[in-house]
């Protein structure tokens, strides 16, 4: 590997953006929204596809490392390594046009920032992330983000047309959902496109029977879908692949309207039970979102606002907010009381109606406080590591049964709350790393909580990513044969192995605590 400092020359002198290797910048890029901590070689702030492919073609002939980064609000660490990180929220951060179906972006635009720019055309991007205000779209693409409507809207994959990527030589090219959409690219993406869809075609049967059977999924590569079309998709292959396959310098986006009307409850249960009961019985009504919120983590929420505050009962230790959505008032209220009825069943202990939006948003925002200050504020002494599986519902009172009954055998606290409506579970876990009984169990309970999300049919992240914490367990939740085929997919794509290495491809069955931030 040459010099720092014969990088530096040579990254500025080819780059129209900014280089800084400086040991401030190096520091400051090191930590992301989890516990680790990698210092990168570099910082770089492209201004434009042609910096990047710079950038990449640099590091491709000197065998170091290129890391995405946007907003860094990624848990599993996929913002971090040891080589240039590439920050694309300084220059490449704007919508550069809008139709009334699409919009065309940059990848490090901030998702609340495109939301409000769409409003004038009475159109939104329907996935939501709890970071919304702060993550960017190429963020939320690297893990295939969801969000709190994913149960009617699914995730990032279901929303993208379009992608611009460099690829591992500095290539770039345009790929689509169509093979006409299809542009650029040299001798790298002609061997992409003439081995990958084969290799997705001859084993379509591995690909179906391996994967889990739930309504997200945001572990490994993304082969189900990519399979499920002819030719294969290679933008579902790409979407969620967490930077280890291509750089994604734009992106065409799927525009909706916004809904007329929503209308919402929180309906408070005495028991997880009771509540996953409220979910099955309610997801017949259509909603499109069913958060469940634990008492513990509404409470980090406590003192925000009068409005939120009147939300929270301190004699329930589990809630869910239904909410509906549709074009007349009168309908969707009418299922506030079907909701009401339905659920009397459920041993609920109240239905709180929030038929107008500013009472909906005091929810939403006493449900983003409370994500702030668990994934956000690591002062707080909550870290997410086994805080995104995804179970079927058939299988979620199970699974929050024996994922409770776990910690409390390892005498770790806990905060759950989710997606409930598809089963995606987040579970903060209450370890602080300088406390020696804490820091031993860490990887016993990671192993036990993925072996008993496979026991359960689910996945191991539901729209987080893998990053250094779920890696070591990919070749457990999918077999040899489909790790492998990972393997292959990664090496066609990157064979040098530069792209965000030892994520989703690395050592498997390792230690989760390495490279830590302990402060």
């Amino acid at each position: 590997m040459p010099s720092f400092r014969s990088i530096e020359k040579e990254l500025r002198s080819r780059l129209e953006g900014e280089v800084f290797l400086d040991d401030k910048t190096r520091r400051e890029y090191s930590t992301a929204a989890c516990w680790y901590r990698i210092a990168p070689i570099a910082v770089v702030f492209p201004k434009h596809a042609q910096d990047v492919a710079h950038v990449v073609r640099l590091c491709h002939d000197n065998d170091i490392a290129v890391i995405p980064r946007g907003a860094a609000t990624g848990l599993a660490g996929q913002a971090l390594g040891f080589g240039v990180v590439l920050d694309f929220t300084k220059h490449m951060n704007r919508m550069i046009a809008a139709t009334p179906d699409t919009a065309r972006v940059e990848p490090g635009i901030v998702y609340a920032d495109l939301i409000n720019q769409l409003k004038p055309f009475n159109r939104f991007f329907p996935i939501d992330p709890a970071s919304g205000s702060l993550c960017t779209l190429g963020g939320m693409i690297g893990t295939n983000a969801a969000g709190y409507h994913g149960l009617k809207y699914g995730a990032t994959k279901d929303f993208v047309s379009e992608l611009e990527l460099v690829l591992s030589n500095g290539e770039i090219v345009s790929i689509g959902i169509r093979e006409t959409d299809q542009s650029g690219g040299g001798l790298l993406w002609e061997e992409i496109r003439s081995r990958i869809p084969p290799l997705i075609v001859q084993n379509r049967d591995l690909i179906r029977s391996g994967f889990p059977a739930v309504p997200k999924n945001s572990s490994g590569y993304n082969l189900i879908d990519a399979a499920a079309t002819d030719p294969p998709d290679l933008t579902k292959l790409v979407i969620g692949s967490e930077g280890t396959l291509a750089m994604v310098t734009g992106a065409t986006l799927k525009l909706l309207t916004p809904p007329p009307v929503r209308v919402g409850a929180i309906v408070y249960f005495s028991s997880y039970e009771s509540a996953v009961e409220g979910i099955v019985a309610g997801k017949n009504l259509s909603p499109t979102a069913i958060e469940i919120l634990d008492q513990t983590y509404v409470r980090l929420a406590a003192g925000f606002s009068k409005e939120t505050d009147a939300l929270i009962r301190s004699d329930s230790p589990v809630m869910l907010y239904f909410e509906f959505e549709g074009e007349d008032r009168a309908a969707q209220e009418k299922l506030l009381g079907d909701l009401n009825r339905i659920l009397r069943s459920s041993s609920l202990l109240s239905f709180l109606p929030l038929p107008l939006e500013d009472q909906q948003q005091a929810l939403w925002r006493l449900r983003e406080r409370a994500s702030q200050a668990i994934n956000l504020e690591k002062s707080t002494g909550k870290t997410s590591f086994i805080e995104d599986v995804t179970v079927p519902l058939a299988h979620l009172s199970a699974y929050l049964h024996s994922l409770r009954s776990l910690l409390t055998r390892h005498h770790i606290e806990y905060s759950i709350y989710g997606h409930g409506g598809v089963g995606n579970i987040h579970c903060a876990a209450f370890v602080d790393l300088k406390k020696i009984e804490h820091y031993r169990v860490i990887d016993s309970i990671a192993s036990e909580v993925a072996d008993l999300a496979l026991s359960f049919g689910g996945t191991l992240s539901g729209e987080h990513g893998d990053g250094f914490v779920r890696t070591p367990f990919l070749e457990r939740m999918y077999g040899k044969e489909i790790y492998a085929l990972f393997a292959s997919i990664k090496e066609i794509f990157d064979p040098k192995n530069i792209f965000n290495p030892g994520k989703i491809i690395g050592t498997q069955n390792a230690s989760i605590l390495h490279d830590l931030h302990i402060s």
